[in-house]
């Protein structure tokens, strides 16, 4: 299995490197989506992070919906590992998306995910 800085940091930050080998444990049932989007932001440029910063600037409802979307994580896989998630990302955009792709089996829609489309 590749793995992410983010999903490295996200271990070391949890002083836990089984989050390395059982991602599911502390990631929940979307664990590969999420591991799969990490790896995706190793990717990006700094051109591209900035583009889709400042599309989830230009949001509307934006606190709400950073609001709903840690939440929304928070209730499937618990306060300290959706925290660490959060912190460990690169951006606020991509703490979101973390958390939609963590909750996604309870969503009806994405709000942040998007914001990656078309890079």
């Amino acid at each position: 299995m590749k793995i992410s800085s983010t999903h490295q940091q996200f271990a070391n930050d949890l002083k836990d490197q089984t989050a390395l080998e059982y991602p599911e444990r502390f990631l929940g049932p979307n664990w590969k989506n999420v591991l799969n989007f990490w790896i995706y932001l190793d990717t990006l440029n700094d051109e591209e992070s900035e583009l889709i910063n400042k599309r989830y600037w230009a949001s509307e409802d934006l606190m709400n919906l950073t609001n709903l979307s840690f939440k929304t994580a928070e209730a499937i896989i618990g306060h300290e590992n959706a925290s660490v998630a959060w912190s460990v990302t690169p951006s606020f955009s991509s703490a979101c998306a973390t958390c939609e792709l963590i909750g996604s089996h309870n969503l009806e829609s994405f709000k942040f995910l998007p914001l990656f489309l078309n890079m």
